[in-house]
């Protein structure tokens, strides 16, 4: 039930259009899947073709990723694409 609830919050925060969702994340979590963003964080000579491992996902739809040990946060709305 939280997490329904959780869900439903971030689809009425997030952008319209967003081809990415917090499930899709949340999935790609369970699964073992990476993906390719354009935009993190801490770390602005990102390369949008290096695969991230998602490790965690808040309700504003910031996406914990672990790249070369250690941890940055992507916004839902910079991931370009998904693979699990």
């Amino acid at each position: 039930m939280r997490y329904l609830k959780i869900y439903e919050d971030f689809k009425k925060n997030n952008q319209e259009g967003s081809l990415i969702t917090m499930e899709d994340i949340l999935n790609c979590i369970k699964f073992g899947g990476v993906i390719y963003a354009t935009i993190i964080k801490e770390f602005p000579n990102n390369d949008p073709k290096s695969a991230l491992r998602p490790v965690n996902i808040d309700e504003d739809g910031e996406v914990t990723v672990e790249f070369e040990g250690k941890e940055y946060e992507v916004n839902l709305r910079n991931i370009e694409s998904i693979e699990f």
